[in-house]
């Protein structure tokens, strides 16, 4: 059986618009050592079309066709299937940079990680730049960032499968399942995973309102994880609170925004005082759009 270092994981529906692009970044990444498993989960487009004439160009390309299963089974699915030591994601109508599993991996071997993203542009439809996301490079904050949301976009994320085959882990074992990935992260966190980003541009994150990946997360399902989360794992994020409160300028406007989050949903609980004067150093949109998230679920 051949062996890859990376096993690259894409469901595909019906998206033949993005998906020229989205094969072409992966196949011109400068790091060639992996295996691409694509699954057409039903698409009624031309994406099997699509999908086939790469394949016909590209022995890396496992394709995998048949009825529409789902999001969930079709990743699942694809994680049987890998044969690489890391999987790396990738969805149908987004973009990998050209060297994001060259960084990525070097980052993973050297600190010893079990989940890599990076940072990452939002683009529109046209693949126009909308804006930036910096996200959190410190480990240990990722516990932190993950009180509230996602340390990365879900398409950007490189896995050490090691991990997630020892500890058993796969995409909607939990009653969140409308918000599989969050529900993911939070299991390998729980497992005492060690979680980055590499400091790098890397992904190209294709806002779509129709996408059907970017309508998995369910903010009423999201709402009641970063509850759990933060009642099961408090003693471990105010260590990380203890570690940050008087280092709050070497946070970036991400993680200033999970730090606000959860000093604001646990102000009561305990160190009162401490969390009001670090509160006080959040600039006030920050505070406010935390405020609104708690009140409304947005």
């Amino acid at each position: 059986m051949t062996q890859f270092t990376i096993s690259v994981i894409m469901p595909v529906y019906n998206a033949e618009k993005y998906l020229d692009e989205a094969i072409q970044s992966i196949l011109s990444q400068t790091y060639r050592d992996f295996e691409f498993i694509v699954i057409n989960d039903g698409s009624t487009d031309k994406s099997l079309e699509i999908i086939e004439k790469y394949k016909n160009q590209d022995e890396r390309i496992v394709l995998i066709s048949r009825e529409n299963k789902g999001l969930v089974e079709s990743l699942n699915e694809g994680i049987k299937k890998a044969k690489g030591k890391y999987l790396a994601r990738m969805d149908a109508d987004d973009i990998s940079l050209p060297q994001r599993f060259e960084k990525q991996i070097q980052l993973m071997e050297t600190e010893k990680l079990d989940i890599c993203g990076c940072h990452f542009f939002i683009v529109d439809k046209q693949c126009k730049y909308l804006s930036a996301r910096v996200v959190s490079c410190k480990s240990d904050f990722n516990n932190m960032v993950l009180s509230r949301s996602v340390p990365f976009a879900h398409g950007s994320v490189m896995i050490k499968k090691e991990f997630l085959i020892l500890h058993k882990l796969f995409y909607g074992e939990t009653i969140f399942n409308k918000a599989e990935d969050y529900a993911l992260w939070i299991r390998f966190a729980e497992n005492n995973a060690n979680i980055s980003n590499a400091d790098e541009f890397l992904f190209k994150y294709r806002h779509l309102d129709d996408s059907l990946s970017k309508q998995s997360i369910n903010y009423k399902h999201a709402l009641a994880l970063s509850k759990h989360y933060i009642r099961m794992n408090y003693e471990q994020l105010d260590r990380v609170f203890e570690k940050y409160k008087n280092k709050m300028n070497l946070l970036n406007d991400f993680e200033l925004e999970q730090f606000s989050y959860f000093m604001i949903k646990t102000i009561f609980k305990d160190k009162t005082v401490e969390k009001f004067r670090c509160l006080k150093q959040v600039p006030v949109t920050i505070k406010l759009i935390n405020l609104i998230r708690i009140l409304f679920g947005k």
